[in-house]
């Protein structure tokens, strides 16, 4: 056992399209770092957190990130206390913040034990901390930034599996300075859903899965097309009919919400036209009186992991 840690959880996108609550993928860039390091006082504490605007609460039981990690001490029976400085760096939402908290508070605890526990293992606790904040299980986001690459979830068995990567797809997020919550997102779907639309996104997301199997950027790209929750989602975020139009327009083979939004994400397989998609993106928000950050990502193929100082 090491007696200090600094680990690092990526973003994620989550549905990634036509996957709603099943696909999820990481992203590189963006993320949140824990440091962790063994404490006399039995329990979690939280001895500092940045880069939140002062939003986090730094009780641990309350805490994503606090929650995961205590969940893992009871999880193998550690008796010893652990002290956490959380620092956050995902813009806005729709990028899994609290998934990567509670992933990063996990596997700084995991990693303090010597990496006792296989990251398949910890989804228990980053589940615990997620839903506390959320109110939810949403493993699209979860998994993907425990795993890396893109995952594949069963929600009610609250289970996921790492399906891949694919290293030459571009991916550009752009993110309005618009808050969507979760919850307002979600209450914005209605309850049933055409038969069209659910045949089209099944065989979209069956695709996606395909596609990385098969190492297929292109065609992957291709599928991230959804009917069913993008249409229903779209007027949550300003200007997105228009956003996505440009990213098309500019190279991208597919666009969508990312998660619950506000964010947007596109996807190329041709990196030199990662950033004029990205420029699209960003004048078309601003057209519609946001103003926007791009960031140009790949898939993050490690999830969770250790870093240096």
């Amino acid at each position: 056992m090491t007696g200090r840690v600094r680990v690092f959880a990526p973003a994620s996108v989550g549905n990634v399209g036509p996957g709603f609550d099943v696909l999820g993928m990481a992203v590189t860039g963006p993320g949140d770092t824990v440091e962790a390091a063994w404490s006399a006082t039995p329990g979690v504490h939280i001895d500092d957190i940045t880069g939140d605007g002062g939003a986090l609460p730094w009780d641990a039981a309350d805490n994503t990130a606090g929650i995961a990690a205590r969940a893992v001490l009871d999880q193998v029976g550690e008796r010893r206390g652990v002290s956490l400085a959380i620092h956050k760096g995902i813009p806005g939402t729709g990028l899994g913040s609290s998934a990567a908290s509670a992933v990063a508070g996990a596997f700084a605890v995991s990693a303090l034990l010597g990496d006792r526990l296989p990251k398949a293992a910890l989804l228990p606790a980053c589940i615990a901390g997620e839903r506390h904040v959320s109110g939810g299980v949403f493993l699209d986001n979860l998994a993907a930034s425990l795993f890396g690459g893109v995952v594949v979830c069963r929600t009610e068995a609250e289970a996921a599996w790492p399906v891949g990567t694919l290293p030459d797809l571009a991916v550009v997020v752009v993110t309005p300075e618009v808050q969507v919550l979760t919850r307002t997102s979600r209450a914005a779907l209605e309850e049933t859903v055409p038969m069209a639309g659910f045949v089209h996104n099944m065989g979209a997301a069956a695709s996606m899965v395909a596609a990385v199997a098969r190492g297929d950027a292109a065609a992957f790209g291709r599928a991230v097309d959804d009917r069913v929750v993008e249409p229903q989602r779209a007027r949550l975020i300003p200007g997105f009919a228009e956003v996505k139009a440009a990213a098309l327009k500019a190279g991208a083979l597919g666009c969508s919400i990312s998660g619950a939004g506000a964010s947007v994400f596109a996807v190329t397989d041709r990196r030199e036209a990662a950033a004029g998609v990205g420029d699209a993106m960003r004048e078309a928000f601003r057209d519609a009186g946001a103003a926007a950050t791009v960031t140009l990502c790949r898939m993050d193929p490690e999830g969770a992991r250790r870093t240096g100082r």
